[in-house]
């Protein structure tokens, strides 16, 4: 046996080991893969259902929460004036004394 024999033999032993790494990266790669896309298909799935909640929060609740601040403004003017005619009468029976 020379040493062509031992190089030959290296070689074919490399080429085994170097197919059995790629396929065992391969299928890493690919199991990644499918992992990935799942995952992605999961966060595109939350994002259309925060994107359709907020689409409704801002058209359907909009026009609600306009009349809530209408509302909120009438109530803090009411109370404004009610406290307005409370200091008055206030004073007024504070001068009778």
């Amino acid at each position: 046996m020379g040493i062509e024999w031992f190089r030959d033999l290296s070689i074919t032993i490399l080429g085994f080991v170097a197919s059995g790494v790629l396929i065992f990266a391969a299928v890493l790669m690919y199991r990644l893969y499918r992992n990935v896309k799942s995952t992605l298909a999961l966060v595109k799935a939350t994002a259309k259902i925060i994107h359709d909640t907020a689409s409704l929060i801002q058209g359907g609740l909009k026009p609600l929460l306009n009349i809530m601040a209408l509302i909120q403004g009438l109530s803090g003017g009411l109370q404004g004036i009610t406290k307005m005619f409370q200091k008055e009468n206030n004073e007024g029976e504070k001068n009778n004394e």
